[in-house]
């Protein structure tokens, strides 16, 4: 059913270039649908039909971003970081301020270990007002100034994240992160426990920063539940040995 949509503005299209009385057709809004169309096959782990339909988008309008950044996602998917590259480079040629790319490209670089390019790309995404992901960049800043060993501008990107959007899990574990790492373990708890109330499941290393946060702050029942749970979810994870590495000092203790 989500295909005929498509079918119907390639169909009008072809009409257009045969008939001079066929209604006019939107390319923007016929690259959009192929896009969507697209990513939904992407999201479905169907590549080759996202591919077949983010060509046809970029075979109407070969200078489109959306479908650049959308043909990025596909090679990201396909892990083939060259060609994601190219295709970020062609969509920001294309609108340099186009925030998708900038956000995703920014994700690409950070991956590659290239921290202040990443960075840059993610304060031009997030300063974009209209742009509806602006909590997810503020939260890839914190990130990459974390990886440059920047603490406090890591927690203000983190905060501005979580105000944007409130339900985001990875910036207020990043808080939590931060806080227990300047021995702040109130405020760290504090941050936590808003982690803890959004995740559906706790990551191990959400557990392993629960466990020393609670152990901080004499928590006994809340460091037992987490640990339980690292042990019952996460037992071939480096956080469970790290666990059961740090769990042994402090018998010897």
């Amino acid at each position: 059913m989500r295909l005929v949509p498509i079918l119907l503005a390639a169909g009008l299209l072809a009409a257009c270039a045969t008939d001079p009385n066929a209604p006019r057709v939107n390319i923007d809004d016929a690259v959009t649908t192929r896009v969507a169309a697209g990513l939904q096959y992407l999201q479905q782990r169907n590549p080759s039909e996202a591919r077949r339909h983010f060509s046809r988008a970029l075979a109407l309008n070969p200078d489109s971003p959306e479908a650049h950044n959308a043909m990025a996602l596909l090679y990201s998917y396909e892990r083939d970081p060259e060609r994601e590259e190219e295709h970020y480079k062609k969509a920001l040629r294309a609108d340099s301020d186009f925030s998708p790319a900038l956000n995703n490209y920014g994700t690409l670089l950070y991956s590659q270990g290239r921290y202040k390019e990443a960075l840059e790309k993610f304060k031009r995404a997030a300063n974009d007002a209209s742009y509806e992901a602006r909590g997810s960049a503020f939260s890839n800043m914190g990130q990459c100034y974390q990886a440059l060993n920047e603490p406090e501008q890591a927690k203000q990107a983190f905060i501005k994240a979580l105000r944007l959007n409130p339900q985001s899990t990875s910036a207020s574990l990043e808080l939590a992160r931060l806080y227990f790492g300047e021995q702040r373990y109130r405020l760290g708890w504090d941050y936590y426990q808003q982690y803890q109330s959004r995740t559906g499941r706790p990551s191990a290393d959400g557990l392993w920063l629960g466990i020393r946060l609670a152990a901080a702050l004499g928590r006994k029942n809340e460091q037992s539940s987490y640990e339980l749970a690292l042990q019952n979810l996460y037992q071939n994870s480096r956080e469970y040995r790290a666990w059961r590495a740090w769990q042994s000092g402090q018998e010897a203790r």
